[in-house]
């Protein structure tokens, strides 16, 4: 495995039996800042009474130093224009457009079944404030997958809605409204690096790195193993171009509740290296580190179209 330096993130675990999971970084104002979900309850637990689903939301809001050590952790995010109904958000993936720090996340509304949804996140004021939940224009929103990503440019914003076997990807249209159009609804050829003829899913916002963007999508085995890929696109028509032979990163081994859940929540490049972050088990939050060039490096082959 390439990112085979795995660390958990030294937060408040035992402040929360659920777990604190799913972490998402980003880079902004000259720090990294991370978010990830607070669960007082854990998955067992939250099944058997789905009412604890909708318990008041926390998470926390943390900042890494050069080490990607926790050098501070706020848990008293709070959550602004929400619906008045109980509702409930989970897996944030943070990223960076127009200088802003936002994120998307699933939105369930007791009752509803809304999807996915985007937020603009305040670091210094530690807030999130729903803007909308997200549409797309052509194309019917399925409330079940809630791996979108989205591809931020200087001036453009495009949402990757699915990856295999349907790569769809729109762009944003109006912002206030979280609306998008379809661009792109391709169906691709069935995978030829070991990955399975079903779906493979999203789990990273884009990273450019030299004259690339790269991104992680993973697909559970039959044992229930997380795996993910690399996927390089064309950073000007965000076509696909190839996926990593091996997965560069996997669970099987986890710590918490799920020995097989490792999920991938964000890539980034720091100088010379390539970090991910990820949820361990559905309990811990972690981070994991390689060379950019060993990752780089990686054997791939080409996505059929």
């Amino acid at each position: 495995m390439v990112f085979a330096n795995r660390n958990q993130l030294a937060l408040d675990y035992a402040r929360f039996p659920g777990g604190i999971f799913n972490p998402s970084l980003a880079q902004h104002a000259n720090a990294v800042w991370g978010m990830a979900r607070c669960e007082p309850h854990d998955q067992a637990a939250r099944n058997a009474d789905k009412l604890l689903n909708f318990t008041p939301m926390q998470a926390v809001l943390f900042r890494l130093d050069g080490s990607l050590a926790v050098a501070e952790a706020h848990y008293d995010v709070h959550f602004e224009n929400f619906p008045s109904l109980p509702w409930r958000a989970e897996d944030y993936r943070l990223f960076i457009f127009q200088d802003q720090l936002f994120c998307t996340h699933v939105l369930w509304v007791q009752g509803y079944n809304i999807g996915m949804a985007l937020s603009r996140v305040d670091e210094a004021a530690r807030t999130v404030t729903l803007i909308r939940p997200i549409t797309i224009d052509g194309l019917q929103i399925q409330g079940i997958e809630k791996n979108w990503v989205m591809i931020p440019n200087v001036d453009t914003l495009h949402c990757l809605y699915s990856f295999y076997p349907e790569y769809r990807l729109a762009e944003l249209t109006d912002l206030e409204t979280a609306r998008f159009r379809l661009t792109k609804n391709t169906k691709l050829q069935p995978p030829t690096n070991g990955l399975a003829d079903k779906m493979i899913s999203l789990s990273t916002v884009p990273q450019r790195i030299g004259d690339a963007l790269y991104l992680l999508v993973h697909q559970k085995d039959n044992e229930m193993i997380y795996r993910d890929f690399l996927v390089r696109l064309n950073p000007d028509t965000l076509a696909l171009e190839a996926i990593s032979q091996n997965p560069v990163i996997a669970g099987g081994d986890c710590e918490g509740f799920w020995r097989g859940y490792l999920t991938a929540y964000s890539l980034l490049t720091l100088s010379d290296r390539a970090v991910v972050s990820y949820g361990e088990g559905d309990r811990y939050a972690g981070v994991a580190t390689a060379g950019v060039e060993d990752l780089l490096a990686v054997p791939m082959v080409a996505l059929g179209r």
